[in-house]
């Protein structure tokens, strides 16, 4: 980001990545914290630095999906015949990192490039501060939430009456911009809501489409043969729309895996501890090679970059980092990448 200012941009980035690991302890220990630990308002006194995106051979994407599954590494995935299937479909990112424990800092830290400092899986634990959601709002990019079992449009409770649906999972509603503003809000919506969409015209459905499946489907408290199944046949309902097909691209990935390796921001190499585990993330677009695996290291702020690229957004936080790279090596001629597996 060789601009004016460049200096400071990069100063408040490593200041972020540095709130953000600040006090991380091990994946097994945050998962049993109570989702009602936290009360704190979470209100950094400054925003996450925005840079100008250079797209770095980024498409220019008709729409791009995200989907975010639940606790499971690279190695548990791939162990996981209907995901194994997807992945030898599809292509796939080898190296990919979260970016901390537990769940929620990883999900904040995909859609705003900060985990905002939070440690923990807290519902009361609000942001103060821009998001993926106020780009696109504010670029009259058109977008949507999905999340299964939602009880309704902007819900705001911690979880829905069946348990099914968690905040936790709805980065979104964490940010005042969002949950406070009915405009923004209603963008959260039941997973039913984009079902019929997927089966219209390419303008029927919102450039950004943002997914949560349930706490079961996500692999999150059932097995992660179910979660495979599930992710299965909706990444079958996407590549079947005209949405997809019309220069789409499809992202999946999980919140965290099961160490604390990760990708240091500053330089783009992989560390063995400061992050959130390797995890495997699956990137499906028409035309890619059948099973092509790119070695490339990347993490959340990788994929919100490549997202940010795609839409010509400024750069949040961890996505302006100097060592973190959009995942444009999928759509690049030489990647360090393999189409048979190895």
């Amino acid at each position: 980001m060789a601009a004016p200012g460049s200096a400071l941009v990069l100063a408040l980035v490593l200041a972020a990545f540095s709130q953000a690991t600040h006090g991380r302890t091990s994946a097994k220990a945050r998962k049993g914290s109570s989702s009602r630990s936290s009360t704190t308002l979470v209100t950094p006194t400054s925003s996450p630095a925005a840079g100008s995106p250079d797209h770095e051979g980024v498409p220019s994407f008709s729409h791009v999906f995200v989907v975010m599954m639940e606790n499971l590494s690279e190695t548990e995935a791939l162990a996981t015949a209907p995901i194994l299937a997807l992945v030898e479909r599809y292509a796939s990112a080898t190296s990919y990192y979260a970016v901390s424990h537990p769940s929620l800092p990883n999900y904040l830290a995909l859609v705003s490039g900060s985990t905002w400092g939070v440690t923990s899986d807290c519902t009361s634990c609000h942001v103060s501060g821009p998001s993926l959601a106020t780009q696109l709002q504010s670029a009259h990019i058109t977008w949507a939430a999905y999340f299964e079992n939602m009880p309704g449009a902007c819900f705001t409770g911690p979880q829905s009456p069946d348990g099914l649906y968690a905040q936790k999972h709805d980065p979104f509603i964490y940010f005042d911009q969002v949950r406070t503003v009915p405009g923004l809000c209603d963008h959260l919506q039941p997973l039913t809501s984009l079902t019929g969409l997927l089966g219209q015209s390419s303008s029927s459905v919102p450039r950004f489409v943002w997914v949560t499946p349930d706490m079961c489907d996500d692999g999150h408290n059932c097995p992660a043969s179910q979660a495979g199944q599930w992710l299965t046949g909706f990444v079958a309902s996407v590549t079947s729309s005209a949405a997809w097909r019309d220069g789409g691209v499809l992202f999946v990935t999980w919140d965290e895996g099961t160490d604390d390796s990760g990708v240091d921001i500053a330089t783009g190499d992989v560390v063995a501890s400061g992050g959130g585990g390797n995890v495997l993330t699956l990137v499906v677009a028409p035309g890619l090679p059948t099973g092509e695996r790119v070695t490339l290291a990347y993490n959340h702020y990788s994929m919100l970059r490549t997202i940010e690229d795609a839409f010509g957004l400024p750069l949040l936080g961890g996505a302006g980092g100097p060592g973190i790279h959009p995942m444009s090596a999928f759509w690049s001629k030489g990647s360090q990448s393999s189409s048979d597996g190895t």
